[in-house]
């Protein structure tokens, strides 16, 4: 029923993976959009605000910010996968920003001290540039984000703090045993760097990015397992009834081991396939198989039976696979009525209608996976299988539908004639030695 599991989860999270990093290009061109938009609109304040020439020095940088921006952007299409180039931007982005928030500006006549600047609230910027990181869907880069803002945040700082004017904690003698109220004076001097608190600041700015970071890989990790969970289900439907899926969709071995039991085998066959394939060419032929094989898969589901296989024009179902239950050989009876009734009322094919044969029994199996590395399949086998799909090859002498005595005593089914059924004891099959007793059903027009 599956091959190869190992492969397929591989292969489907490397597809997977693939589409992130192409939503992380998507993220970064909407970053790009975003912020290319929020600078212009800065810009357009910086010229309300300011007067010239002061206002240069901030249109230089925001052009510069905005120019990195879209190489950026342009980059990360050209260089996909890579990731090293948005690293690059974005180490590019923080030293513009530090800059721009700790050097003086050289057209103002009389500018502030360079730590004065530094107390104005301004390192909320570098949370907008961690947000454009967080539209990456990059756990990596947005770490990177954090480790370049805090890092070029305490390079501006130490440079501030190391300028001839500038006065630091460590510069003052007996700084601790000042206290609080003692340092009240200090912290008043616009020349004064409270090395500490930018270092807080910095240290709880990569605490943030580490927690987003940790945010955006576990959300591609839930979405990973989502994706394989539902890749898993997609899978079990092809096989099993819906109500079925579920169950074995939250069940940690679905499956099981392999075993011996009980159940209900049904073969469904179209009558002169062979002559209708020549008839109606290739395409024509394969239309008539899926609809014909919908019909059929639609009757099984519906009477809580499994899809085993397809073999060319063929349907095995088995009844019973992989929990028994007491109505599985009355299930796998209903069934076969109702496939015929079905096809009957909705003809796959224009003109004669589709003819079916279908076989039944019921008896004990052995199901579990079979094949080998390469390919791993869910298979039900045992004699059972093999008379079931016998007793469908006499439906070509006998009758529409023909089911063993197993099977309608297994499903409570006697009497001499039941619904249209007719018993044949002794029945010989190729490949058996042992004769069965029978039931078929006449070929009477629906």
């Amino acid at each position: 029923m599956m091959s190869d599991q190992s492969s397929i989860d591989h292969s489907a999270a490397t597809r997977l993976r693939q589409s992130f990093a192409e939503e992380s290009r998507n993220g970064i061109m909407h970053a790009t959009a975003a912020r290319s938009l929020a600078l212009l609109a800065f810009a357009g304040w910086v010229l309300l605000i300011q007067d010239f020439p002061r206002a240069w020095f901030y249109i230089g940088l925001l052009t510069a910010l905005l120019v990195a921006g879209i190489a950026h952007g342009f980059v990360a299409i050209r260089m996909a996968p890579r990731i090293w180039p948005s690293m690059i931007f974005m180490l590019a982005d923080s030293c513009l920003l530090a800059y721009a928030l700790a050097a003086p500006n050289p057209f103002m006549a009389a500018p502030l001290p360079a730590p004065l600047g530094l107390r104005l609230g301004n390192f909320s910027f570098f949370y907008a540039l961690l947000a454009a990181s967080f539209l990456t869907y990059s756990p990596r880069l947005v770490l990177w984000c954090g480790i370049t803002g805090a890092a070029t945040w305490v390079g501006a700082v130490a440079w501030i703090a190391n300028l001839p004017d500038s006065r630091t904690q460590f510069d003052i003698v007996g700084w601790d045993a000042l206290g609080p109220a003692g340092h009240v004076p200090f912290r008043m001097d616009p020349h004064f760097v409270a090395t500490t608190q930018h270092v807080k600041e910095a240290f709880i700015f990569l605490v943030v990015a580490s927690i987003l970071a940790t945010v955006v890989w576990r959300a591609r990790r839930l979405a990973l397992r989502h994706a394989m969970a539902e890749r898993e289900r997609a899978n079990l439907a092809r096989h099993f009834s819906p109500n079925m899926v579920d169950m074995l969709a939250s069940s940690d071995e679905p499956l099981g081991a392999v075993r011996r039991q009980k159940v209900a085998v049904l073969f469904a066959d179209i009558v002169g396939f062979s002559g209708l394939a020549e008839q109606l060419g290739p395409e024509r032929t394969m239309d008539l198989l899926r609809k014909t094989h919908s019909l059929i898969a639609e009757q099984i589901f519906a009477h809580g039976g499994t899809l085993d296989k397809y073999i060319g024009d063929a349907v095995m179902a088995t009844f019973g696979v992989p929990t028994i239950g007491p109505e599985d050989a009355a299930n796998a009876v209903a069934c076969a009525r109702s496939i015929r009734e079905a096809l009957a009322a909705n003809n796959p094919l224009e003109g004669d209608p589709v003819k079916v044969g279908i076989g039944a029994h019921f008896g004990e199996v052995v199901i579990g996976d079979i094949g080998d590395e390469r390919r791993v399949e869910f298979g039900v086998i045992g004699d059972t299988v093999n008379v079931a799909s016998r007793l469908e090859g006499l439906t070509r002498d006998l009758g529409p539908i023909v089911v063993s005595d197993e099977l309608f005593t297994a499903a409570g089914l006697t009497g001499p004639d039941v619904d249209g059924f007719r018993r044949l004891s002794e029945q010989k099959l190729r490949g058996r030695k042992e004769p069965i007793d029978i039931w078929v059903l006449d070929n009477v027009p629906l």
